[in-house]
């Protein structure tokens, strides 16, 4: 089905307000749009004189009951401790008529008398908060970079990306090619290394210390130890060994490492994350007229908005499995997948359409 109408909208208004900031917009209009927010934390608006600020997510819109009925202001509050940069659109025609979505199996047609289109381009849409890395040991590849696990990742050579949850590792950086499907490689030094050549302690209670001097374990992190006698496999680090000594849970044998065993990271796949530091985007254009986004998932939504658009939150518009949406728009648009989708994420295609 689809339903497609058409309306003008003023030009996008822009306000930056201070830190715990008040200020009124005297605007007449009958719908409202908020566009984008320089914040993740969300603008507090009243539409009105007289309605209470509330928190506005970012492309959400109000309309007056009739649309002969007017508003002739807009409050905006700041509730965040730093300045914020929103854009707004106020009009006396319906807004939210920008779009015409289209379910099932499609073909959509492109009829124009301006000046042409532009030929379909494609991306895979990632999930905003990432993916976990996959339980494994981080990779040691050489030449100052190193390996994390993550089967089937969609990440491609010199995206930037952001690793957390992982203290030896977390950062932002950019994507190094030669790790194949199952494996993301970036620019670090391999934390890894040898045992010194000391022996185990016994700390007592069925726990062990392993001598590594200048170690970056904390507790609750999976080493792996190697080419020892008595404590080979994949442990758990205990808490109280100190900047020399990981602690292990360990029945306790005597033995004198040579300094030729190893010690690596396993990622545990509990909390280790990496994802896109910046959202996926479509750039802007000058001589845009519409923007059609498909998204061609069978199950999952895609949702388009600013920087900040989070599927998790709802930050965003959402393009249902298998629809099209068409936006009138110049500005960059960035997309995130509904959580869930995995790691292949959503292939979204689009065209534009430009001015006549």
């Amino acid at each position: 089905m689809s339903n497609i109408s058409l309306g003008i909208r003023n030009h996008p208004q822009s306000l930056t307000l201070a830190a715990n900031d008040y200020k009124t917009v005297d605007v007449s209009g009958s719908y409202f749009l908020l566009v984008s927010n320089s914040l993740t934390t969300d603008v507090e608006v009243a539409i009105g004189g007289h309605d209470s600020l509330n928190p506005w997510p970012v492309l959400f819109s109000a309309q007056t009951r009739t649309p002969d009925d007017f508003f002739d202001k807009v409050r905006f509050h700041n509730p965040a401790a730093v300045p914020m940069t929103i854009e707004f659109w106020v009009s006396t025609l319906l807004i939210d008529n920008k779009s015409a979505e289209v379910t099932g199996t499609i073909t959509i047609p492109i009829d124009d008398t301006s000046n042409g289109t532009i030929s379909d381009a494609s991306i895979v849409v990632q999930p905003r908060a990432g993916f976990l890395l996959t339980v494994g040991p981080v990779v040691n590849v050489g030449g100052g970079v190193v390996g994390l696990p993550l089967t089937g990742h969609p990440f491609t050579a010199g995206q930037g990306v952001t690793v957390t949850g992982c203290p030896q590792y977390n950062g932002a950086y950019t994507v190094i090619a030669g790790g194949g499907v199952n494996q993301v490689n970036i620019t670090h030094a391999f934390m890894g290394g040898t045992l010194d050549n000391a022996a185990a302690v016994n700390v007592g209670g069925g726990v062990v210390g392993i001598p590594i001097t200048g170690h970056s374990y904390t507790a609750g992190e999976t080493i792996r130890l190697a080419g020892t006698i008595n404590y080979n496999g994949d442990e758990v680090v205990v808490a109280g060994g100190g900047a020399n000594q990981v602690n292990i849970t360990a029945a306790y044998v005597a033995e004198v490492f040579t300094g030729a065993e190893t010690h690596n990271l396993v990622v545990d796949g509990v909390d280790d994350t990496i994802a896109l530091t910046t959202a996926q985007s479509i750039p802007a254009s000058a001589t845009q007229k519409e923007l059609h986004i498909a998204n061609h998932d069978a199950t999952y939504k895609v949702f388009w908005g600013d920087l900040n658009v989070n599927e998790a939150t709802y930050r965003g518009v959402p393009i249902a499995p298998e629809s099209i949406y068409i936006i009138p728009c110049t500005d960059i648009i960035y997309l995130a997948s509904e959580a869930g989708a995995g790691v292949t994420g959503c292939r979204v295609s689009w065209n534009r359409k430009t001015k006549s």
